[in-house]
């Protein structure tokens, strides 16, 4: 009966074509496959039968190589839609907004409070949520999120780019990340120089007399009505300066724990731990920061904005050097949460 049964699906089992229409039976191949193995697994046909076994076992085999293959080729061709730029792109932008959702805008605005008053964090944070209520921390959100997307964009191209150019031509990690982190952190003063000047401005003038209606709008048009378009770009220096620095420190100290101390081999938490010591060990550069934060304290009121050096020795006399490290602690908190969202996420993403 067995030999009966191979004769009669011979025919089937080895023909070529896969259309339907080409058997007598009007059977597919792969509903032929499944027919067989039914078959094979009857009372009528004992296990013994390995030719038919073996084929459907090398059927099956066949089957999933081709369906592996599919589902490859179906993943290359949606990654060659997105070309690795504007996949960049948008990763920067949704990390960069995300980190100012969570925490980045409120700190951003107890930070501006504390640098150019004499209140703590806490007071600060008080005083801004007596006025506006808690929400009022996040004020300039819209604002800040479109600049957020901007900087996210600006600093990831330019800083997977580089690291990629700097391994590339045998750099180690290390180097790889001082260099992206230099690079991205130019390309973000560029839009960040005129956004942080209308940021600082809305932050420190809310509720003053003739500041009561601002927005990012009014206070753009104000500083280009008196200073012309260059005016919103007035502190790019101590910008571009802190940017690069900020994001050169907060890529190779995040780079060193990482790698060098190791950090890596305890998975998450150990990544985590990098970023929160590179965002921490940024803070260095923070009078550079103040001297930013008052320059664009005097154009947003109409004032002439002086030189960094005279920004720098005014704040030194009048509070030491003391004075010049003004909203450290809120900026550290802020350079962890951006440094594990813009640092941490793409090293776990392999950027």
């Amino acid at each position: 009966m067995r030999l009966l049964f191979l004769c009669s699906i011979a025919p089937l089992l080895f023909s070529r074509s896969t259309d339907a229409s080409n058997n007598m039976f009007g059977l597919g191949r792969a509903a032929m496959a499944k027919s067989v193995r039914r078959q094979a697994n009857s009372p009528f046909l004992s296990s013994s039968n390995t030719a038919v076994s073996e084929w459907s076992a090398d059927t099956q085999l066949n089957e999933s190589r081709e369906t592996d293959e599919q589902n490859m080729n179906d993943v290359e061709m949606c990654a060659a839609a997105i070309p690795p730029v504007a996949a960049n792109i948008l990763k920067g932008a949704l990390l960069r907004i995300a980190s100012d959702i969570t925490g980045g805008t409120p700190l951003e605005n107890i930070k501006c409070r504390v640098t150019a008053t004499t209140e703590g964090p806490m007071e600060a944070a008080r005083n801004i949520m007596s006025t506006s209520g808690i929400q009022g921390l996040w004020s300039g959100t819209p604002s800040r999120t479109i600049e957020g997307a901007l900087l996210g964009a600006f600093f990831l191209v330019g800083s997977a780019a580089t690291k990629k150019r700097v391994l590339a031509m045998t750099g180690s990690k290390t180097m790889g990340s001082l260099a992206g982190g230099v690079v991205g952190g130019v390309a973000q003063a560029v839009v960040m120089t005129p956004a942080a000047l209308i940021f600082t401005s809305l932050n420190l003038n809310k509720g003053k007399p003739g500041f009561e209606n601002d927005t990012a709008i009014t206070v753009a048009r104000r500083v280009i009505d008196e200073k012309g378009i260059m005016g919103l770009y007035a502190g790019i220096g101590p910008m571009a300066t802190r940017q690069a620095s900020n994001w050169a420190s907060r890529s190779l100290f995040t780079e060193i724990c990482r790698t060098n101390l190791k950090l890596s081999r305890f998975g998450l938490v150990g990544e985590i731990a990098s970023g929160t010591i590179g965002g921490i060990g940024s803070c260095w550069n923070t009078p550079i920061e103040t001297c930013r934060v008052y320059m664009h304290k005097d154009v947003s009121q109409g004032l002439p904005a002086k030189t960094f050096f005279t920004y720098f020795n005014e704040i030194k006399e009048a509070g030491g050097v003391p004075g010049l490290f003004r909203g450290v602690t809120p900026r550290a908190v802020q350079a962890v949460v951006q440094t594990v969202f813009m640092v941490t996420v793409p090293n776990l993403l392999g950027l």
